[in-house]
């Protein structure tokens, strides 16, 4: 297969790529959704999308982790987003079950594609191939879909001359996202896109300045059983009162305050005690509405016994016995080496990402 020629696409760069990290909600995992603040941060695992010229018309897509080698054409890129928007449509009526808005990866991706106005930017122009990897878990709650769409689009669009502004970006992988989730809060793909710590509420994010953290880390539980958007929508369901998100908020203002610098640039007075209780605080609101498995909260309970917290960090599972990230403070590394060992979790530091978006030439 050989490439255009380039005299007559001369803008195109033989190849794009870029870099979108992956994060964590700290506190304020389903009370967002209520319009109540969330902490959330961006952290050193991503998602990277390369994108090349190919000369046939459309979009090669090929995304290993989910065994996704497929072309599409313009017209199936288009009715694919046609197709799941109506879907999703639907669930928003009450009339279908969130698991039918996607039916496939595959589409999922292309379908993004389709509603992002994508198809008709290559419709005088020569194909691309995009390629989706990540080191990030899928289903873990490191935001990986939204971050493999970032980078997807991001790099899509620049490859052929129409760069995306941050809030162009955000906006197209969010309507994305609203498929994978129901009624995405737009949490994700905001923090993935524009790295660091963000007090995120209602759409709108304020980065604050986050000084070094210590003896904090990310404990994978392994994936959920059950997705995003059916831990949201039982919750929902749940009608829980004003006053419970209310609680979330005000752990989130104590844990916020243990995390930042101040405005003068120093750094407040560490209290790991403080960061501790609101965490611990935390995990007994997300126990409440019913999305921390047992086996879990079992090993919250030991990192508690160890004078430590923890939390899950994203929504959680309403089955088995997985609940993604966890979010762990306050315990000393060889104590967390063996409570991790026992069963069988894998973990590593907190490292944040204050980047966001990466282009890479």
């Amino acid at each position: 297969m050989t490439a255009p020629d380039q005299t007559i696409f001369p803008s195109r760069p033989p190849c794009s790529k870029v870099r979108v990290p992956g994060k964590v909600i700290l506190s304020g995992e389903h009370a967002v959704v209520y319009g109540t603040p969330a902490l959330a941060c961006a952290i050193q695992k991503y998602a990277f999308a390369k994108v090349v010229s190919i000369d046939i018309e459309g979009v090669h897509l090929i995304v290993p982790a989910f065994g996704i080698d497929q072309h599409f054409s313009h017209g199936q890129l288009t009715q694919l987003a046609h197709q799941t928007q109506s879907r999703h449509q639907k669930f928003l009526q009450d009339s279908a079950l969130l698991c039918l808005v996607i039916e496939s990866p595959a589409q999922f991706f292309a379908a993004a594609l389709g509603a992002s106005g994508l198809a008709v930017l290559l419709a005088d122009q020569p194909g691309i191939a995009i390629e989706l990897t990540m080191d990030l878990v899928a289903g873990g709650g490191m935001g990986s879909s939204a971050a493999l769409v970032a980078a997807m689009l991001a790099a899509a669009f620049k490859h052929i001359g129409k760069p995306l502004t941050a809030a162009q970006l955000i906006l197209k992988t969010t309507h994305s996202e609203h498929w994978q989730h129901g009624r995405s809060s737009g949490l994700d793909p905001y923090v993935c896109i524009m790295g660091g710590l963000q007090r995120y509420q209602l759409g709108t994010a304020e980065r604050q300045a986050l000084k070094p953290l210590s003896a904090c880390f990310l404990v994978s539980t392994g994936k959920p059983d059950s997705s995003t958007g059916e831990c949201v929508e039982a919750v929902r369901q749940h009608n829980f009162s004003a006053h419970l998100w209310s609680q979330f908020s005000q752990v989130q203002e104590q844990l916020l305050h243990c995390m930042v610098t101040d405005t003068e640039g120093g750094s407040l007075p560490s209290n790991l005690t403080t960061m501790v209780s609101a965490i611990a605080a935390n995990h007994k609101l997300l126990q409440h509405i019913g999305v921390v498995p047992k086996t879990v909260s079992n090993f919250i309970a030991e990192v508690e016994s160890k004078g430590g917290a923890a939390k899950i960090c994203g929504a959680g599972s309403i089955d088995g016995d997985h609940a993604g990230l966890v979010f762990v403070a306050g315990v000393e590394l060889g104590h967390m080496q063996k409570l991790c060992l026992n069963y069988a979790y894998e973990m590593q530091e907190m490292l944040p990402d204050l980047e966001g978006v990466v282009y890479f030439d």
